[in-house]
């Protein structure tokens, strides 16, 4: 076993322990984020449509993040990091029943793993904290940009405006109206 599995097995899993995201990496963030969309989609197909084929593709994903992350030991907690595998564990365990037991004895857990219980996701902890905004100019694609998920409609509009990319194609145009569909798109009329 290398010693990035046995830093992880060693590090006991506080389920009832808040995670702080003030003081989490970026890295940690994504992972944390990541899991809790595909634990909230994983959830969802096996409450109500029983989709076990689109589960398993989402967490295939989320493995696919995981590995896309490495160097795991570098800027994660081996807390957080043993949270985001025994989520991904427990999440696969339906499917998987044989396989997940001794994945969850290797991540160090004590009892089986049919004893535990189905994680539940944090909402907040599912949204992004940025998201991507087109812009438009008469309908036509002139650009994108990244704005934070709290931001206004009038702020949304103003940051469009002042892109580097936008304002040279409205200099001396006059701007009709203004369209702004929250957290998708601000269209810019001309005449």
């Amino acid at each position: 076993m290398d010693k990035h599995a046995e830093r992880v097995r060693t590090f006991p899993i506080d389920w009832s322990a808040s995670l702080d995201f003030a003081q989490a990496t970026a890295k940690e963030k994504h992972l944390v984020r990541k899991t809790h969309q595909t634990l909230k989609r994983v959830t969802n197909d096996f409450e109500s449509r029983w989709h076990f084929n689109t589960s398993v593709a989402l967490i295939m994903e989320l493995v696919n993040e995981i590995v896309a992350q490495e160097p795991l030991d570098q800027d994660i907690s081996p807390a957080i990091l043993k949270r985001v595998l025994a989520n991904m564990v427990l999440m696969l365990s339906p499917m998987t029943p044989h396989i997940a037991e001794e994945m969850w004895a290797m991540l160090g857990n004590s009892g089986t793993i049919s004893q535990g219980k189905w994680p539940a996701y944090r909402e907040d902890l599912t949204r992004e904290e940025q998201i991507e905004i087109i812009i438009q100019i008469n309908g036509r694609l002139r650009g994108k940009m990244l704005v934070d998920d709290s931001m206004t409609e009038e702020e949304t509009k103003a940051r469009a405006l002042s892109d580097p990319r936008i304002a040279p194609l409205l200099a001396g145009k006059n701007i009709v109206k203004i369209i702004v569909v929250p957290k998708k798109l601000v269209n810019i009329v001309l005449q």
